[in-house]
């Protein structure tokens, strides 16, 4: 039977502490005790084997038994997602890191339903990534992906994205097949893709994305839901990317 993990950071490692809402989980729903075995993970590939030596209301004391580092294999694939509709996003952020993605970009676009700024944002993203830890945990992967701040496409558009492969997926502009192989040629430092809301990305954006070297893909011959079309891109492009060699 696997052990109960728990997410603490590289940086609190050295204290043998675990402290909120971890320990609390730990405590009072696990109903962990001392000399229990636990593993602990940073979210960067460490993963530990330790036992608690302690047991108090916020916190959970533990010494580590066995440490190992864990390697991405291949190319890291990052993704860029429309907000969509609450549980649809949040039910793509959890295959999202099922599949190995190693950063979410949300982004606004021309036609996404969902908008949100300010407070809100922030809310929706603390949410967010504790439900990315959660699913991180129950997959047992050593790595979880940062979910970046939301950012409207043309930002997105406008920053640096050179020194890596970045796709687009849509709907209506001259597009090849996604890729079977990441290669010929130089090894790219990372592998990107980008899914438009319902309703697709506009012509503009489309453009943008274009002129900004993303290359256009189709995910088949049906119109897929925007999660469904990230996770179908996701499995490929993971799939492909851990095959290619340093």
């Amino acid at each position: 039977m696997s052990l109960s993990r728990f997410h603490l950071p590289a940086a609190d490692w050295s204290a043998g502490v675990l402290r909120g809402e971890e320990a609390e989980h730990a405590a009072r729903v696990l109903r962990k005790r001392a000399g229990d075995l636990i593993e602990i993970f940073d979210g960067s590939g460490r993963v530990a084997v330790a036992e608690i030596t302690q047991v108090e209301k916020a916190s959970l004391s533990f010494n580590l038994q066995s440490v190992d580092q864990h390697q991405r294999s291949g190319l890291p694939v990052h993704l860029i997602a429309p907000l969509i509709k609450g549980q649809a996003f949040e039910w793509m952020l959890e295959k999202a890191v099922e599949l190995g993605a190693a950063s979410v970009q949300p982004v606004i676009t021309e036609r996404c339903v969902v908008q949100l700024d300010g407070d809100q944002a922030e809310k929706k993203l603390v949410k967010w990534r504790r439900l990315m830890l959660e699913s991180a945990k129950q997959c047992h992967t050593p790595f979880l992906p940062e979910l970046h701040g939301i950012m409207r496409w043309d930002k997105v558009m406008k920053g640096d994205l050179s020194g890596g492969l970045n796709y687009i997926a849509a709907l209506d502009e001259k597009r090849r097949a996604i890729p079977h192989q990441l290669g010929p040629g130089p090894r790219p430092a990372w592998v990107r893709l980008a899914i438009g809301p319902e309703g697709d990305f506009s012509a503009e954006e489309v453009d943008q994305a274009l002129r900004a070297g993303f290359q256009a893909i189709t995910l088949g011959p049906l119109i897929l839901r925007a999660e469904t079309a990230a996770i179908a891109g996701l499995a490929v492009l993971t799939h492909e990317a851990r095959n290619v060699e340093a």
